[in-house]
């Protein structure tokens, strides 16, 4: 499970629970992964001992991140040895520093191996790794991507091997006897191992900075490596810690006061994680983790246009604002020829893998952002803003507005939030009415005819209130064509974008019902849907759980929200991520950790709630 993250909008690095890198990522957030193993190990000369630093081999692992920015940083300790890493992704240059300091009581003599297997433009053959014995400095590398360690002090030895193929283990195996004798070159499945010979004391530390530069250049890798070293090798580790000490001075919003302090972490970290998550392009990720491979064959590893347009508009709210900007210049890009946003995207732009038959459409991303887009402009206050995506706002209008099922004239069928069901959502119905509403407010900003937008608007409310209340259960029911009614948490979020005033008394039933029905007995938390079976049944979710919060909220009940606010804390991970979904009989995360939606998800309930205090009342969504 990855515990730790840092990056620059180009390099992404995550750190996992047992202290070790999990993924890299490059040339953006999500994509490629080129990681495919790393490990770190020790021997001890004087016993003649080996181990890999693993929970369970004699040694303990704490981690808690570092510093203003929340840097990676792992502590082991057994054995009397005591090693601390810390991870930095330098901000300007493609360039990671990985500091180990290390100690021994009683003072002996130790040597360090640190070994990496890649799968390069995330497939692990026809690579390359080779020692450069003239430098010294270590390089994998295929077609167009490089990577390059070097260290200070440096390596004592280094060798390259293979590893999965021929049935092969790894060269890692060549470091247990405390010795390497590997080669110096190899292709294929291509790994590698170094070696520092040490002498740690007890009472100071032993000090190794290495480093890994990314580039899509040998020249360009090497460039960096020469600047690394003339400029001195402290130099950009400073720099790394010091650019987020002052971001988080400068940028970093204060955590709204009445909440806990751990409350108050948990938003500086999410506001953290969605910056991390952000590519220089201004893709969204979903999630770094790349677990679910196993289960369900592909990633969380892309933009999708729902997550990434609740991203945006919670970075508004924090105050990144050109990382929001960059988000919708990204969408203008991505957007398809008739208007509409296709189910998920690469992080460089390529439509993503879909389940989803033609036109695969999820009919509230499209909404989502132009209601983003609206919501910047809101926040920015600056009209070039709605110039700018006049084009893309006018399309994705278009579409909207005549994307109609022709009986009732709600939207036409399309799959639902959850990716799970093709139908006629309550959810997506009120989405696609609220981005109306939405487009219209922006062409009047404009000089253009809000008309048409706002007649549509109010036609797809209408039915939607019509259509999709059930007099008999005393609520909404989630879908029509195929009609479903099971309660769903979404129908909260329909709520909010305006499905009934809040203070038509079938506001509050509706809220009551889902909270009664879905509410996690002990655990507490609610779940996203009656009969949810996605890794467990109807575990709660934190979307969903910090959707109720608002409902609360906007229910005028602030008591209710603040507790499902802490709850939501209360469950993020020890290094303050939170998940998409905890489970219901353990506790701990399920699925994606983290999820950005979930991290933005708190910044935007959060904001609210200190707003409700300052003004008295709710803002707009």
């Amino acid at each position: 499970m990855i515990t730790q993250v840092t990056g620059n909008g180009r390099v992404l690095l995550t750190v996992n629970h047992n202290g070790e890198w999990n993924e890299l990522f490059y040339p953006f957030p999500g994509q490629f992964q080129h990681l495919r193993e790393m490990r770190l190990g020790v021997f001890d000369v004087t016993g003649g001992k080996f181990a890999w630093l693993r929970r369970g081999n004699g040694y303990e692992l704490h981690q808690t991140p570092y510093g203003g920015g929340h840097l990676p940083n792992s502590v082991w300790m057994g054995h009397g040895i005591t090693l601390a890493v810390r991870d930095h992704v330098h901000p300007n240059h493609d360039l990671i520093a990985r500091v180990f300091r290390i100690r021994a009581d009683p003072p002996r003599p130790i040597r360090l191996f640190a070994y990496h297997a890649f799968q390069i433009a995330e497939s692990m053959y026809q690579d390359t790794a080779f020692v450069d014995p003239a430098v010294p400095s270590l390089v994998h590398y295929k077609r167009g991507y490089f990577f390059e360690f070097f260290a200070d002090p440096p390596y004592a030895r280094a060798v390259c091997g293979e590893h999965t193929l021929k049935g092969l283990k790894g060269t890692y195996v060549d470091a247990e006897d405390g010795r390497l004798e590997g080669r110096a070159v190899a292709h294929g499945a291509a790994d590698s191992v170094m070696e520092w010979d040490l002498e740690p004391v007890a009472s100071e530390d032993t000090e190794i900075c290495l480093f890994m530069a990314a580039g899509r250049s040998l020249p360009g890798v090497h460039q960096v490596r020469d600047y690394v070293r003339d400029g001195g090798f402290q130099r950009f580790v400073r720099e790394s810690e010091a650019f987020w000490d002052t971001w988080v001075q400068r940028r970093l919003p204060r955590a709204p006061k009445g909440l806990s302090d751990h409350a108050r972490a948990v938003y500086r970290a999410s506001v953290l994680m969605m910056r991390h998550a952000t590519g220089a392009n201004g893709a969204v990720i979903a999630s770094p983790d790349t677990s679910s491979l196993v289960a369900a064959g592909d990633t969380y590893n892309f933009c999708w246009w729902r997550d990434g347009g609740y991203c945006a508009k919670a970075m508004d709210e924090a105050g990144l604002y050109e990382n929001a900007s960059r988000f919708l210049e990204f969408a203008r890009n991505c957007q398809g020829p008739d208007g509409s946003f296709f189910h998920r995207h690469f992080p460089d732009g390529a439509i993503g893998s879909t389940w989803h038959p033609p036109p695969f459409l999820q009919i509230d991303q499209t909404a989502t952002v132009i209601a983003a887009v609206w919501h910047h402009f809101k926040r920015g206050g600056d009209p070039d803003v709605l110039l700018d995506y006049w084009p893309l706002v006018k399309s994705a209008a278009n579409f909207l507005a005549s994307f109609r099922e022709p009986t009732t004239g709600l939207p036409a069928p399309s799959f639902d939030l959850w990716e799970e069901r093709l139908g006629v959502h309550a959810y997506s119905a009120a989405t696609v009415a609220h981005a109306l509403e939405r487009a219209a407010r922006i062409a009047e900003e404009v000089g253009k005819d809000p008309l048409n937008w706002r007649t549509a608007s109010g036609e797809i409310w209408t039915a939607a209130q019509r259509e999709f209340w059930n007099d008999r259960l005393g609520r909404f029911v989630r879908s029509l064509f195929p009609r479903d009614e099971r309660l769903d948490a979404s129908v909260l979020f329909a709520l909010k974008l305006g499905l009934l005033p809040w203070d038509d008394p079938r506001a509050r039933a509706v809220v009551d019902a889902i909270e009664h029905r879905l509410w996690v007995p002990g655990m507490g938390g609610l779940a996203r849907y009656e009969g949810d079976e996605y890794y467990g049944h109807e575990n709660p979710w934190i979307v969903c759980t910090l959707w109720l919060a608002e409902a609360r909220l906007r229910l005028g009940d602030r008591p209710r929200c603040r507790e499902l606010i802490e709850w939501v804390a209360s469950h993020a991970t020890p290094t303050l991520m939170l998940p998409e979904q905890i489970d219901r009989g353990t506790g701990e995360p399920k699925s994606a950790t983290p999820l950005t939606w979930s991290h933005s998800t708190f910044v935007d309930v959060v904001h609210k709630y200190a707003e409700s205090e300052t003004r008295g009342e709710v803002p707009e969504e």
